[in-house]
């Protein structure tokens, strides 16, 4: 039943009212964390999370040095606080840090859903005339599965352009994945005839299973993304649909399965994708964009060339550029974007600007248009919960940098070189000599800051200039 009570309509202009003196008052930073499937995002929101739940605490600014405004500000407290939108799930913090505090810990679970956590930063006020008060900022920080980010590409194409655009992969990689099964049973499908819902199902698992094998070989253009993890849409109608590829209908009549497939694609962007995109992007400030590299270049050409090329269509999907005080409450764009190398755990630090110079080669023209449209660009690495310490051992009479572990079941190791830029060659070396370790989840104290690589320059550079 609908609330139409006074106090709940006065609740209402309230928040909005709050949320408008906070955005006018450049109080409230909205963050987007951008990534694929198993790129760290839920580890990244869990770790900041548990920084700013820290805040305050004595001796945090040593483990923060380069987040060098901390100290300077004098923060006074961190945590989480209530959030605007109450019909969007909260992202599950405590479930992560109990799973990564545990004897043994574990990683967060994959994300399933869109969340949203909000939090409240105190600080000094700098102010001559104020000095002795408290201010405060507000961060929104958004979660979704990987797997549907690529869904946005969808925005900006109708069902006739997405079909060409799977065509097209298809023959691409008729070599590396198995197309077989989807194009032989869906070329009995009759454009023209009225649809065959048997038939038309059974084409459409051979075409999600086409999706599962890409996204398990880590292709990154699986779309539509919710055909892999559906979430509540399980079972909908609106899933009951699959690019066509099977040569061009001669006529389309309205109740023919040609326009029954036009029919679910074009709900499936305006329903869901479009809605996707209106919680998570449409009112973002800040964006950091996680890049696996290493698993791109273990992936192959193929993999790591899909990559690439998805961030480059990807970001044709945010609003960039400067904000001021009407873009910030009408029109929000995105005017700081970072690209983080993540996983930097799995590298010594002497390979450190190899994995950075190695990133800013692959996300070349991605970045060129996110500085074209006047945001700021930087790039980094990043180990958001760091699960390995560098360490110096004896080679053959020279100092080499290791990698260890808090196990003592596991040795430590030497995981290899990274390439600073991709060739078939770098790629064929790498494949052959790297050792890609999965690591387990540090041993973490409760009530403790998770280690980490660099987080303190994300800090840094997503809130010094709002602070």
């Amino acid at each position: 039943m609908f609330d139409f009570s006074p106090f709940k309509l006065i609740g209402n202009i309230t928040d909005t009212l709050s949320r408008d003196i906070n955005l006018m008052l450049d109080r409230e930073v909205r963050i987007g964390v951008t990534g694929l499937s198993q790129g760290g995002k839920s580890t990244l929101i869990t770790a900041l999370v548990n920084l700013f739940n820290v805040f305050g605490e004595h001796g945090l600014g040593e483990k923060i040095p380069r987040f060098t405004l901390y100290d300077e500000l004098g923060f006074t407290y961190g945590g989480i606080c209530r959030q605007h939108d109450m019909q969007i799930p909260t992202f599950p913090y405590h479930e992560a840090y109990a799973a990564l505090t545990q004897t043994p810990p574990s990683w967060p679970a994959p994300t399933v859903g869109v969340s949203e956590i909000r939090l409240e930063l105190r600080y000094r006020n700098r102010d001559f005339i104020a000095l002795n008060d408290e201010k405060t900022i507000y961060l929104d920080i958004w979660d979704y599965p990987g797997e549907w980010l690529m869904d946005l590409m969808l925005l900006n194409m109708d069902y006739k352009s997405f079909s060409a655009r799977i065509l097209e992969r298809l023959q691409r990689l008729k070599n590396v994945t198995h197309t077989e099964d989807f194009l032989s049973t869906g070329s009995q499908l009759k454009a023209g005839e009225p649809v065959n819902e048997s038939l038309l199902h059974r084409v459409v698992l051979h075409y999600v299973a086409w999706l599962k094998e890409c996204k398990e070989k880590g292709l990154a253009m699986v779309v539509p993304g919710r055909f892999v993890l559906p979430g509540d849409l399980q079972g909908a109608p609106i899933l009951e649909f699959i690019p066509w590829v099977f040569g061009n209908p001669s006529s389309v009549r309205s109740n023919s399965l040609y326009a029954l497939l036009e029919e679910r694609y074009n709900a499936y962007r305006e329903k869901v994708v479009k809605r996707f995109y209106n919680d998570c992007f449409a009112k973002l400030d800040r964006q950091i964009i996680l890049v696996d590299c290493l698993k791109a270049l273990k992936g192959g050409r193929e993999t790591f060339m899909d990559i690439n090329d998805t961030f480059d269509v990807l970001l044709e999907n945010f609003s960039y550029g400067r904000n001021n005080l009407l873009t910030r409450l009408f029109s929000p764009q995105i005017d700081k974007v970072i690209f983080a190398a993540t996983k930097a755990d799995l590298i010594t630090y002497n390979e450190h600007q190899h994995l950075l110079s190695l990133l800013r080669s692959m996300v070349s023209q991605a970045s060129k248009r996110v500085r074209a449209d006047g945001s700021n660009c930087e790039f980094m690495i990043l180990s958001a919960i760091a699960a390995s310490r560098c360490l110096y051992a004896e080679h053959e009479g020279q100092k080499v940098q290791i990698l260890a572990t808090d196990y003592d079941d596991e040795a430590p190791f030497y995981p290899g070189s990274v390439p600073e830029t991709w060739s078939h060659e770098a790629m064929e070396f790498f494949q052959k000599y790297f050792f890609l370790k999965e690591l387990r989840p540090p041993k973490i104290r409760n009530n403790a800051a998770f280690p980490h690589l660099n987080l303190d320059v994300l800090l840094d550079y997503l809130l010094s200039d709002k602070l």
